[in-house]
């Protein structure tokens, strides 16, 4: 088994009622990316795979709940495949790690 000596880690700050892309790093993940709403965070925030992501308005488009402090592993190898909304005007936060 091949151990990384690097890792990638960052943070998206203010997500709100419009969908943004999680981050634009190309780096590749070995396992997934671990997504974690912000403790303080006051709504949720719906992970998904396209910016056409809901916030729990559509069962087509909604994507993953996390309310603060939980957090996901999304199975993926590119981070730059999620995106992100948040269910208010809360300015709520994420962080996040490839694993």
């Amino acid at each position: 088994m091949t151990i990384s000596t690097t890792f990638s880690t960052g943070r998206k700050a203010d997500v709100n009622t419009a969908a943004v892309q999680m981050t634009s790093s190309t780096v590749k993940a070995e396992h997934g990316v671990l997504v974690r709403a912000g403790a303080g965070n006051s709504g949720k925030i719906y992970v998904g795979n396209s910016s056409a992501v809901t916030a729990n308005s559509a069962d087509a488009t909604d994507g993953f709940p996390l309310a603060a402090g939980e957090s996901v592993v999304v199975k993926v190898r590119n981070a730059d495949g999620i995106y992100l909304i948040a269910d208010g005007t809360n300015n709520d936060d994420i962080w996040w790690m490839l694993v």
